[in-house]
């Protein structure tokens, strides 16, 4: 299986990783703008990277290939990448919105190449494959959106994929998607905006706001973080199904303000109370042991992540020493890195013997890793 990737950012890249451990297997091309290389390089995404320039080497024996780039940027990028796709090839994208693409992406691709619109339902303020995270989509959902015609064949291989990610496969009609996804996901991110723009307004008396906003605030402006420049798209290709979103969202804000104090607006508040509690477990009021629990859950991945990218790193001088037949082992390095570490432990408050115990383990593994006969 040869997969290109098209567009390496925080999705992309998060694609790229995940396969990277799961299917070692496969052949994972990802292709981005020459300055993005470095960064790309850096992050180990894969070992064949590229630029649009070399489509022609990699997409004509692709069977799979995942475009990641902004929304707006989609049909530009399909009618590059067309002339080199062949026959049975499956294309798929990650957009915030599938209408469109949906409509343009048949006149846009070879008789015979299958396009499937695709979301992951993953993501971060954050950007770019610095934020890339090869757990980014466990336990998430993933729309699919396959055509009336889509062989099953070519639906079947993109669930496998999903499923290799740890996501939850779920097929929608496009035009559902985003009518959707204009009320749990785009109006969101406009009253995000919203919201901080007018605190900030309010707040140029008194420049409290940094100093008196609390948790219930910095959660809900949270989104207000995420880049114009992506949102932009989405906006566009969106627009009028968020404007239906916003116009009931002005008629419900309307009620609760004018009327705050009948039982008109009461009622309204406690259907809302009731069925946000149903929803599901990440976002219903959980005791306090269980909102520890999951902050746990996250640090684990964000240790097992930096744990990835530490064997890959050591992989890599494995590999070089071996180039120039040093020794994989080097106690002084070792005594100065432990030395280090306690120290560094020691200012996070950690016990010695944790410390110790946790860089020994770690330590014994690369030297394994990095004594493996070559590939």
């Amino acid at each position: 299986m040869k997969m290109t990737i098209v567009g390496c950012g925080l999705i992309g890249g998060s694609v790229a990783l995940a396969l990277k451990h799961r299917r070692p297997e496969w052949t994972v091309a990802c292709l981005d703008l020459p300055g993005r290389l470095p960064a790309l390089e850096e992050a180990a995404v894969s070992g064949c990277l590229g630029t649009m320039d070399d489509a022609g080497a990699h997409l004509p024996d692709s069977d799979l290939v995942l475009v990641a780039t902004p929304v707006q940027a989609l049909p530009d990028t399909l009618g590059r990448l067309a002339p080199f796709l062949r026959p049975g090839a499956i294309v798929t994208d990650v957009g915030s919105t599938k209408k469109r693409i949906m409509d343009e992406a048949p006149g846009l691709l070879p008789p015979g190449v299958h396009f499937i619109g695709g979301h992951p339902m993953a993501g971060s303020e954050r950007s770019g494959v610095e934020a890339a995270d090869p757990l980014l989509f466990n336990g998430r959902v993933y729309a699919l959106c396959p055509y009336a015609d889509t062989p099953p064949e070519a639906l079947l291989a993109l669930i496998e994929l999903v499923e290799t990610l740890r996501a939850t496969p779920v097929t929608i009609d496009p035009e559902e998607h985003d009518r959707i996804m204009a009320m749990v996901s785009h109006l969101p991110q406009l009253i995000a905006v919203a919201l901080m723009h007018s605190a900030a307004a309010g707040d140029a008396e008194h420049a409290m706001l940094q100093t008196l906003a609390g948790r219930g605030f910095l959660d809900m402006t949270r989104l207000a973080a995420s880049d114009y420049g992506i949102w932009r798209g989405i906006l566009e290709t969106n627009a009028g199904p968020i404007r239906e979103a916003a116009a009931r969202f002005g008629e419900s804000l309307g009620l609760l303000t004018t009327r705050m104090l009948d039982d008109e607006a009461a009622a309204a508040w406690d259907r809302a109370g009731k069925r946000r509690r149903k929803m599901g477990p990440e976002t219903l009021a959980r005791p306090r042991k269980q909102d520890l629990r999951s902050i746990i859950d996250r640090h684990d991945r964000q240790i097992l992540t930096a744990l990835g990218h530490r064997i890959d790193i050591a992989r890599r001088i494995g590999r070089l020493k071996k180039r120039q037949s040093a020794p994989v082992t080097d106690g002084e390095r070792e005594k100065r890195m432990m030395f280090e570490r306690r120290d560094w432990g020691q200012s996070l408050g950690l016990p010695e013997e944790l410390v110790d115990e946790l860089f020994a383990v770690i330590v014994r593994h690369s030297v394994r890793i990095q004594s493996e006969p070559a590939e």
